[in-house]
């Protein structure tokens, strides 16, 4: 093989093709690089627009969620300035909490001894279980310093109170985690008697949060004031987790940056790592509370129709190369085609190959003239060559008929030497396999069992009927004659003689191979034919068929027609391979030379179904092994 180099060295048509690809591969990356880049920053605008629109979206359900529950509250509130009465507000707990399937529980909560009737506690509180609204009043605990009370008294004002825990021990509380929309109570001199608060349960809160996701992998996650998780996936980090605990503050600036941010209440987007992925993480405070939502959205999905319009770029500028060099190559090759033309040319006749003309050009540049020129002169040199070679020519063909003479006769000599040993080797041993059982049954024929006997005896008798069927296979073949007439005055059922082809059939070994007789006519039919040629064509075939079977079943199959019968014989052995198909009813001819026979069965069976008036074919459209249809007439 030429080394590449070498080649395109050699080569006009490689090197133009080359010089102008490096050309249009710069032109293409330096192109697509800047298309690359630009479809990166408009892909990413998009997937960081489509990112805040569900931020903001998220934001706008968790402020519908909060103001359903504010607007509760006030509702609730001039009712409990109009009923002041114990069991009053028992009822409107109740009806806060039944009317508004968002809300968890809702409480009404008087200053210290307001009704002295109760003494120092009253506090009516009805919440949802299950999908009953349970209202008790609470029992009695120091619920003034609790969160939801102690904040809107202190800042005297409605306040959204960060989730608590509402476990107190000996009252009704909730199961879950809430949020309290919490406002304070005043009488007409503006003095404070008491807090009305409205819980909503932080897991409703964060099926709400977390209702869309722009991204696969993206999560949404609710920060306090001071940066406690109130939502996040991992639900072992709320209430009690940061977003600023076990991370090292200079190792994760990004982090904090982001901490502070969300802390503040204010609004954007960082990138940071979390997890140990680069992430881009957009936030922004919830009206009316302390409370920051962030969406958390990782880099690679973000990226991610980057990528996919690679792996599809890619293909295509690799596929648009290869057709704009293979273009390249044929458009460049057919321009210099007479010049290829003239060099294979010039060199055909430095190798002595002087009698192949070209064809005149009809071009008129300089490559055509030069073409033109060149068909001149090689017309010239012929007629010099010719002369030259007539002078040899009658001594040539005298030597050629002597060497192939010479050869038919060393080939006539080599096949009769090969076919003598053959018959030899195929004669010598069966009769050396007849001649040992004779001498173990001669030797010991006392101490051998009847099983063994009857083994030995038929291997013998099988060996004898190979020896008897090669004799008459010679002498068959030793009769061949194209002009031979055969008497067919014989009246045949195409039946009987099939079964009792399989008669004969099953008396040789080996007996695994069965055989299948399929009929396809009535018992009535018979041919006018040669009984003894019939048999021993179907007795050769189906014996060639059990010979090649190793595993499988050998058909025997009778078909007729208008006209002729047909005898089918098809087995399920290695088949015969296409080169040797045309040759297999040669005589002496054996597809392999380590099987037992002389290569006269397939001729032999031919010469007869000819001299019956019919002929032998070989199927080639069987694909399971040989099949051969014996075709006679009639009558």
């Amino acid at each position: 093989m030429r080394n590449p180099i070498q080649r395109i060295r050699q080569s006009l048509t490689l090197k133009l093709t080359i010089g102008i690809l490096a050309f249009v591969v710069t032109l293409f990356v330096v192109s697509l690089g800047f298309l690359f880049l630009q479809s990166r920053q408009m892909l990413r605008g998009e997937a960081m627009d489509h990112a805040e629109r569900v931020l903001d979206n998220t934001a706008l359900r968790v402020r519908n969620c909060l103001d359903e529950v504010e607007v509760a509250t006030q509702h609730a509130e001039w009712q409990v300035y109009a009923h002041l009465e114990p069991d009053s507000l028992l009822a409107f707990t109740h009806r806060v909490v039944a009317l508004n399937p968002n809300i968890n529980g809702c409480s009404i909560t008087t200053e210290p001894y307001f009704f002295t009737q109760f003494g120092r506690y009253f506090s009516a509180y009805s919440v949802r279980q299950n999908d009953s609204v349970k209202t008790v009043r609470e029992g009695e605990y120091e619920y003034f310093d609790k969160v939801w009370y102690s904040t809107p008294r202190v800042k005297g004002k409605a306040v959204w109170v960060d989730p608590f825990d509402d476990y107190n021990e000996g009252t009704l509380s909730s199961e879950e985690i809430i949020a309290s929309y919490c406002k304070p109570l005043y009488n007409e001199r503006h003095q404070l008697i008491g807090v009305l608060s409205t819980d909503l349960s932080l897991t409703k809160l964060s099926r709400t949060i977390t209702a869309e996701k722009p991204f696969p992998n993206s999560y949404t996650m609710m920060l306090g004031h001071r940066g406690h998780y109130f939502v996040h996936p991992d639900t072992t980090k709320l209430l009690h987790t940061t977003i600023l605990d076990g991370i090292d503050p200079k190792a994760h600036l990004d982090i904090v940056e982001l901490a502070l941010q969300m802390m503040e209440g204010k609004t954007g987007n960082v990138y940071a790592n979390i997890d140990g992925q680069r992430c881009i993480v957009f936030y922004q405070p919830l009206e009316g509370t302390d409370w920051s939502i962030a969406l958390v959205c990782m880099e690679s999905d973000i990226l991610g129709a980057y990528h996919q319009l690679g792996f599809i770029v890619i293909p295509l500028l690799v596929v648009g190369l290869l057709i704009i060099l293979l273009f390249c190559r044929k458009t460049i090759k057919h321009f210099i085609q007479p010049v290829n033309e003239l060099v294979d040319q010039s060199r055909h006749i430095a190798d002595g190959h002087f009698d192949e003309q070209m064809a005149l050009s009809s071009r008129k540049d300089e490559i055509g003239q030069l073409q033109n020129s060149f068909v001149h002169m090689q017309q010239s040199i012929n007629q010099h060559v010719t002369r030259l070679q007539s002078v040899n020519q009658e001594a040539e063909q005298c030597n050629c008929e002597l060497s192939k003479a010479n050869v038919l006769v060393a080939e006539a000599e080599q096949k009769k030497t090969e076919f003598i040993q053959d018959v030899l080797h195929q004669i010598r041993t069966p009769l050396n396999i007849i001649q040992g059982f004779v001498q173990v049954l001669r030797d010991g024929y006392g101490v051998i069992p009847d099983g063994e006997t009857n083994r030995i005896l038929e291997t013998m008798q099988h060996n004898a009927i190979s020896v008897t069927r090669m004799v008459n296979m010679l002498v068959t073949a030793s009769t061949f004659n194209g002009y031979t007439v055969v008497e067919r005055n014989d009246f045949v059922r195409c039946n009987k003689i099939a079964h009792e082809a399989a008669v004969v059939y099953h008396q040789r070994p080996p007996e695994t191979i069965d055989l299948r007789v399929e009929t396809e006519v009535p018992d009535s039919l018979r041919i006018h034919t040669n009984k003894s040629y019939l048999t021993k064509t179907l007795n050769e075939l189906l014996y060639n068929a059990k010979k090649f079977t190793n595993e499988g079943v050998v058909v025997l199959r009778v078909k007729a027609t208008d006209e002729k019968v047909q005898f089918v014989v098809e087995d399920t052995g290695s088949g015969i391979a296409e080169a040797d198909r045309e040759r297999i009813f040669t005589q002496f001819f054996k597809h392999d030379g380590f099987t037992e026979g002389l290569g006269l069965g397939l001729p032999v069976c031919k010469q007869h179904a000819r001299q019956l008036g019919g002929d032998l074919i070989y199927d080639d459209t069987y694909e399971h092994g040989s099949r051969f249809i014996l075709e006679l007439p009639k009558s």
